[in-house]
């Protein structure tokens, strides 16, 4: 499924940032589940206001009148040098995060995955504007990372937050399904052609079913949050052999057989994601140890890690 315009090209997740609720300084510090509420009528009407002019444009560029057939606008080489382009300014930008410094090596970072974010989102739009073929197979791969991130960064935040509430629930399901819904009704196309947006939220819901298990094992059996995520984990894995690798999976065609594919295609990623969450804590300690002290040489940090370890 494509748009019927090639004209112009919108992903869901630009606009966010309009659509999200700014914190007051007294609410960031007071509040425990950093849930997000609106300073005032007056802040939420203009966020609404912004949205109405990204969907107006997106109207106006899906209904250009001076258009031509998607398939047309088949270009890999303004592809690759859209791409080269985005790489010199990256490297021009370049900053130095000296506040992440000062807290150590930090793998798999906020900043690190919101940069992965915007390269996959740049890539999925010149693929589909210049119709790049040739790479279907890495942004497949692109799509699957992002389904991965699901999984493992709502792992994270469940695992520390344990915020299970209705509150939660309610504010992620707007803030992944919202604009693509409004996206889907303006310009009159099947929600299908928004298939991320689905898998974002199926993964969000599994995400957190898992950790509300691995939650309430700790809670009646006094297990650790080590054995607690690990068996909350193999949960999930058994749920999803069941439903994929079964007859079951055939639920899926009562929506669209896009969707059944789609899901296929990405069916172990937001759970790869969260087993992902539950080593990184381990693997990021390790890292924070190996790097300790920057003022030695790499070589001779290993030299004194094995050293030590030896003696």
């Amino acid at each position: 499924l494509q748009p019927p315009s090639p004209f112009i090209t919108f992903h869901y997740s630009h606009c966010i940032t309009w659509m999200r609720p700014r914190l007051r300084s007294k609410d960031l510090k007071s509040s425990s589940t950093c849930s997000m509420i609106w300073t005032g009528k007056r802040e939420f009407l203009l966020a609404q206001a912004q949205v109405c002019v990204i969907l107006a444009i997106a109207y106006i560029g899906n209904t250009w009148p001076h258009s031509y057939p998607r398939n047309d606008n088949h270009n890999p080489h303004m592809f690759w040098i859209m791409n080269i382009c985005l790489g010199i300014a990256a490297l021009v930008s370049f900053q130095h995060d000296v506040n992440g410094s000062a807290r150590g090596v930090q793998l798999l970072s906020r900043n690190q995955t919101e940069e992965w974010k915007g390269w996959m989102q740049f890539a999925f739009i010149m693929y589909h504007y210049y119709r790049a073929y040739f790479v279907y197979n890495e942004i497949r791969v692109f799509v699957s990372a992002y389904v991965w991130m699901t999984g493992f960064g709502n792992f994270l935040y469940f695992d520390k937050k344990q915020d299970f509430s209705l509150d939660r629930m309610i504010s992620m399901w707007i803030r992944i399904n919202y604009f693509p819904i409004l996206l889907s009704v303006f310009l009159s196309v099947p929600l299908e052609l928004y298939y991320v947006v689905p898998l974002h939220t199926a993964g969000f819901f599994i995400t957190m079913a898992t950790c509300y298990i691995s939650y309430k094992l700790q809670e009646y059996t006094k297990l650790s949050a080590w054995n607690s995520n690990g068996m909350a984990i193999a949960i999930a894995l058994a749920v999803h052999v069941v439903f994929y690798e079964t007859p079951c999976v055939n639920f899926l065609k009562l929506f669209s057989d896009e969707y059944y594919f789609r899901f296929q295609a990405d069916k172990y990623s937001a759970w790869v994601g969260m087993l992902s969450g539950l080593l990184w804590c381990q693997l990021k300690q390790y890292m924070q140890w190996v790097y300790a002290g920057e003022s030695t040489r790499v070589g001779c940090m290993w030299l004194q890690r094995i050293c030590t370890t030896q003696t």
